[in-house]
């Protein structure tokens, strides 16, 4: 129980918090506006929701600044109106005091004895659903107490007219709510032999565990802040197992479910319940290989593209990938997306770069490597050699 406690725990949630977006439609529109408040993440959903929009089928994707917004539905989702819209965003306070409302970011030791100014700014950004940058903002870190503070660069974007003071980020714990606000996950892809298994024995405590495993991918997509915690996640897991604070419930006529995990994390997560709900699809998603063949677990797929890519040109890469080993109607399809599903990181040297499907895609199949070992889907690196 120990080592499936271990695997689980690793939840998939490696996706980045942060980084540049990039859409092909530049579609300005007025919901930039938010009715007086400042445009985050929560404050755009509310207003797309306002204007009629299911805002369980879209994510909203912030560009470092928050000068613009990318909306971008889910894939799976029904009679979408487009696949992403690019939208100005309109700034009615330049005072970070009223743009920054959540103010506790629990220090993990897994962060490691030093404690980043980038990692408590990505912490803050995913728990507020902003997007600063060090370009916008100073953190200065208390590395005993690992309080930080946050104060406007001068002349950067967030003073002017109203004067913006320093905002005190305290390390305390949070709830799981705060963590993991994205409660409707939506649609989500289980291997074909793991969903049979579980409806043929939904009682057994090995298989149910697997598929927690396998649904918490898409959770830790959904909700990225908790990225930066992966090393807390043991702890409540097992704090969750030892005292039945997991439960499990799912129609296994139309895959309709729910997950709920009640647990603490000392100093960093409050006793609170995470919830989930979804629809679980068998149907199966495109590995990122050739073909659409499956790969083995843990392996390295060499690829060749006859260009070179850069930071700058990273979502020609993605779309030339995706061409060669799907074809150019499957990249097409989701051009404008592949941005979130594909991590790239370049090589020092400038010769090629590391790939991974992202885990917790709608679209391609990949597992984290821990994670693997439950969710019968295969952890597998692209290693692309520029010509």
């Amino acid at each position: 129980m120990k080592k499936l406690m271990i695997v689980l725990t690793s939840l998939a949630l490696t996706a980045p918090i942060a980084g540049a977006v990039v859409a092909c439609e530049d579609v300005n529109n007025k919901g930039g506006q938010t009715d007086g408040t400042f445009p985050t993440v929560s404050n755009i959903k509310a207003k797309l929701k306002q204007e009629g929009y299911n805002v369980d089928n879209l994510d909203v994707d912030l560009a470092p600044g928050m000068k613009t917004a990318t909306i971008r539905f889910m894939p799976d989702a029904p009679n979408k109106p487009y696949l992403t819209k690019k939208m100005d965003l309109t700034w009615p306070t330049n005072d970070i005091t009223k743009i920054i409302t959540v103010t506790s970011m629990p220090y993990d030791a897994a962060m490691g004895k030093t404690l980043p100014a980038q990692t408590v700014l990505d912490a803050v950004n995913g728990l507020n659903g902003t997007k600063f940058t060090l370009n916008d903002v100073d953190v200065k870190v208390d590395q005993t107490s690992y309080n930080s503070t946050i104060t406007p660069k001068d002349g950067g974007n967030f003073t002017g007219e109203v004067i913006a003071i320093a905002i005190e980020i305290v390390n305390e714990p949070i709830t799981f709510l705060e963590a993991f606000p994205l409660t409707n996950i939506g649609d989500i892809y289980i291997a074909e032999e793991l969903w049979n298994a579980y409806k043929s024995k939904p009682s057994d405590e090995g298989i149910w565990t697997k598929l927690t495993a396998a649904i918490m991918e898409f959770v830790g997509d959904r909700n990225r802040f908790a990225a930066l915690y992966k090393g807390t996640m043991l702890t409540v897991m097992l704090d969750a197992m030892s005292n039945k604070g997991i439960s499990l419930t799912i129609n296994t006529n139309n895959g309709v479910g729910s997950l709920k995990i009640e647990a603490s994390a000392a100093g960093v997560i409050n006793k609170s319940v995470l919830t989930a709900n979804f629809t679980i699809h068998s149907t199966p998603r495109k590995f990122l290989n050739t073909n659409d063949a499956k790969p083995t677990n843990d392996s390295t797929i060499n690829v060749t593209l006859d260009k070179s890519y850069s930071a700058e040109t990273v979502d020609n890469l993605r779309y030339d990938l995706v061409a060669k080993l799907l074809g150019q109607q499957f990249a097409d399809q989701y051009k404008d997306i592949w941005y979130d599903e594909i991590l790239v990181t370049f090589k020092e040297d400038k010769s090629g770069a590391t790939v991974n499907a992202k885990p917790g895609s709608k679209i391609l199949a990949a597992s984290d490597s821990l994670a693997s070992l439950m969710t019968e889907i295969p952890s597998y690196t692209l290693n692309v050699t520029f010509s």
